[in-house]
C-alpha cells in the first residue's frame, strides 16, 4: 500500500472539511494516513484516492459516515484534565442553582447542560456524576444534559453507555465506578438512573444552532482546535447566542477566546478558566428561565403567556336590586358601557350574580325608592275604587306592586303635553290627599 501523495492530501482535506468543517493541512498527512488506512484494508482498495471516489459514488452515504467517524473520534476519557469539572462543581453549579433559588417557591430548578462534541459519552456522564455529587438530590432539580456529536458510531456508543475495561479505568477511581457503574463481564455499563439524566443526538456545529434551546453551561472542548479561525468564531458566537445570560462556557484546557471573540470574558476560579457573557452579549439576551414546573415545557426566550380571561358583555351583567325592593325579587338589566347602572353598596356592578328564585325580569324598569318620580309614557288614568297607581308595568305580578306613601310626589317625567293632562294630575293629586285622610 503506497505511502499517501500530496495531490490526495489536498483531495481528501477538502472533502473531510466539507463533510465536518475540520480543518486540516498537509502537515497533518500522518493523521490522514493513519484514521482512514483501516477503511482502505475494509474496501480492498489500494489508494486513498479510490477511497475518496468511493465514498462520493456511495449513494447511501454510509462511507461518507465511516470517514467522518474515522477523522473525528479523538480520545476521550471520564473526567479528562478533571480541572474543568472542579470549577464546574464548585463555582459555576452553586452560582447558578443560587441565583434560581432566590426566585422560586419550592417548584424544581430546571439546569440545561449541553456537551456539544460528546465523542463517545466520557464528558457528558462524567458531568452526570458531578451533579449527583453536588447536588445530592435530585428531585429538586429539573436536569437536563444534552450530548451532540458529528459521529453516528460515536452517539450510539455513547447512547448505550458500555465501556471497555481500558476506557473505565482511565479516569475513573474505582469508588466511583461501583457506584455509578455495573460489570457487564467484558466491561461496565453506566447504571440507568445516570443514563436517563441524558440524551444524545447526531448534530454538526457547522449548522444552524436552530431548535436546541438555551443553556446554562455548555461544554465545547477540543473541538474548535480543528477548525478555521472564521469556523471558531462563529461556533463560538452561536454558542453565545444559546446561553443563558448568566450561563458559563467551558472549553479545553489549552484553548483560549482570546482573539476569537469579543462576546466572552474569561473567568478564573482556582486553576481553572471559564467563560461567561460580556455585558454587551447580556443585553441582546432575555432574562433566563427560572422554576418552570416538571410538567410545564420550558420555553426558549420568555415566559407562557398566561391565558385571556373572556369578560362578561354588558348585556350579560346582573345587578342586585336595591334596598327598597321586596324580598327574593332582584332585577337583571341591560347594561350600556356608555352610560353604567350604578352598583350597589356591596357589590361591585361588574360581578355576575346568581339570579334570585321568582325574579321578575323588568329591562329598562328600575325598581323607584320614596322620593322617585315614577316614569310613565302617557298620563296616568284616575284611580277607582281606591286604588292606588302602579308603579310597575300591568303585566307584572302582585309582588312587584306597592302602595304609594302619602308623601309620594307623583309627576310626569316631562311637561304635559296640553291643560287636559295637568288637570287629570291634579284630580289624581287630590283624591290621594284625600283618601290619606
Amino acid at each position: 500500500m503506497a505511502a499517501i501523495t500530496a495531490d490526495e492530501i489536498s483531495t481528501l482535506t477538502k472533502y473531510v472539511y466539507s463533510l465536518c468543517g475540520v480543518a486540516l493541512d498537509a502537515s497533518k498527512a500522518y493523521l490522514l494516513e493513519a484514521r482512514f488506512k483501516p477503511l482502505l484494508s475494509k474496501y480492498n482498495l489500494n489508494s486513498y484516492m479510490e477511497l475518496y471516489h468511493k465514498a462520493v459514488a456511495d449513494k447511501s452515504g454510509e462511507m461518507e459516515k465511516e470517514i467522518v467517524s474515522a477523522i473525528t473520534t479523538n480520545e476521550t476519557l471520564f473526567f479528562r484534565d478533571n480541572s474543568p469539572f472542579e470549577v464546574f462543581k464548585h463555582k459555576i453549579v452553586p452560582d447558578i442553582i443560587d441565583a434560581r433559588s432566590k426566585v422560586c417557591s419550592g417548584r424544581p430548578i430546571p439546569l440545561r447542560i449541553w456537551s456539544a462534541a460528546c465523542s463517545t459519552g466520557q464528558e457528558v456522564y462524567s458531568i452526570a456524576i458531578s451533579l449527583i455529587e453536588v447536588l445530592g438530590r435530585l428531585d429538586r432539580y429539573q436536569i437536563t444534559i444534552l450530548g451532540t456529536d458529528i459521529s453516528d458510531e460515536a452517539i450510539a456508543k455513547a447512547s448505550y453507555g458500555k465501556y471497555t475495561k481500558f476506557e473505565i479505568e482511565r479516569g475513573l477511581p474505582m469508588n466511583v465506578l461501583n457506584r455509578y457503574f455495573t460489570s457487564t463481564g467484558d466491561g461496565w455499563r453506566i447504571k440507568d438512573e445516570i443514563r436517563a439524566m441524558a440524551n444524545f443526538k447526531k448534530f454538526n456545529l457547522m449548522k444552524p444552532f436552530t431548535g436546541l434551546g438555551r443553556f446554562d453551561v455548555v461544554f465545547c472542548r477540543n473541538v474548535a482546535i480543528y477548525f478555521t479561525p472564521q469556523d471558531k468564531r462563529a461556533v463560538f458566537e452561536k454558542i453565545a447566542g444559546v446561553l443563558e445570560r448568566d450561563g458559563a462556557l467551558i472549553i479545553g484546557s489549552t484553548e483560549s477566546l482570546s482573539g476569537v471573540t469579543t462576546l466572552f470574558e474569561p473567568r478564573r476560579y482556582l486553576r481553572a478558566v471559564y467563560y461567561q457573557l460580556a455585558p454587551s452579549a447580556r443585553a441582546a439576551l432575555p432574562a433566563p428561565e427560572v422554576c418552570a414546573s416538571a410538567a410545564t415545557p420550558r420555553p426558549v426566550g420568555g415566559q407562557l403567556p398566561p391565558a385571556p380571561r373572556p369578560e362578561p358583555g354588558p348585556s350579560a351583567q346582573r345587578l342586585a336590586a336595591p334596598p327598597s325592593a321586596p324580598p327574593g325579587v332582584s332585577v337583571r338589566a341591560a347594561v350600556s358601557p356608555a352610560a353604567p347602572l350604578p352598583a350597589t353598596p356591596h357589590q361591585p356592578s361588574s360581578s355576575l350574580l346568581p339570579a334570585a328564585p321568582h325574579q321578575v325580569e323588568a329591562p329598562r324598569a328600575p325598581i323607584l325608592a320614596p322620593g322617585d318620580f315614577a316614569p310613565q309614557q302617557e298620563p296616568p288614568s284616575p284611580p277607582s275604587s281606591g286604588e292606588n297607581a302602579r308603579v310597575a308595568p300591568s303585566s307584572a305580578p302582585a309582588a312587584a306592586k306597592r302602595p304609594l306613601p302619602p308623601s309620594r310626589r307623583l309627576a310626569p317625567a316631562g311637561p304635559p303635553s296640553d291643560k287636559v293632562a295637568l288637570k287629570k294630575l291634579l284630580m289624581q293629586k287630590k283624591a290621594a290627599q284625600a283618601q290619606a285622610r
